[in-house]
């Protein structure tokens, strides 16, 4: 399990290249009442790693067009709220040969009245270099 999410704050977490943990996190509104599956009209993620060069490279979705992850593509969200997401292999695979890479993982989510979003890094190290 990796760290929960926290409200206005990017979540950061260490995990090995070509691993596959599990991310855990609930997903709250304004006033901090979990959100069920049944309320959300939308779940995206955004996965990309800025590349020493400074260009972007998207590992889930693309530029403009994140993935559905709404109870799809290996995240869930249950009736009280709570999202789980499997990372998977290729969200772990380094982009470039460096000792470690950041990758930006970027969720929204709307509802009827609301829209939340929350970033996560994930601090992905190279196993070659240990």
């Amino acid at each position: 399990m990796l760290s929960p999410l926290v409200a206005g704050e990017p979540s950061v977490v260490d995990v090995l290249e070509k691993t596959t943990p599990r991310y855990t996190a609930i997903l709250t509104d304004d006033t901090g009442a979990p959100i069920p599956a049944a309320s959300l009209v939308t779940l995206t993620l955004f996965l990309y790693v800025i590349k020493a060069d400074g260009t972007t490279s998207y590992i889930r979705g693309a530029a403009g067009a994140p993935q559905n992850v709404l109870n799809a593509n290996n995240v869930t969200v249950d009736t009280n709220g709570n999202l789980i997401w499997l990372i998977q292999v290729a969200d772990t695979t380094l982009v470039e040969t460096l000792p470690f890479e950041r990758h930006f993982a970027l969720f929204t989510w709307t509802t009827a009245t609301i829209t939340g979003r929350h970033e996560l890094h994930l601090i992905v190290k190279n196993l070659q270099e240990i």
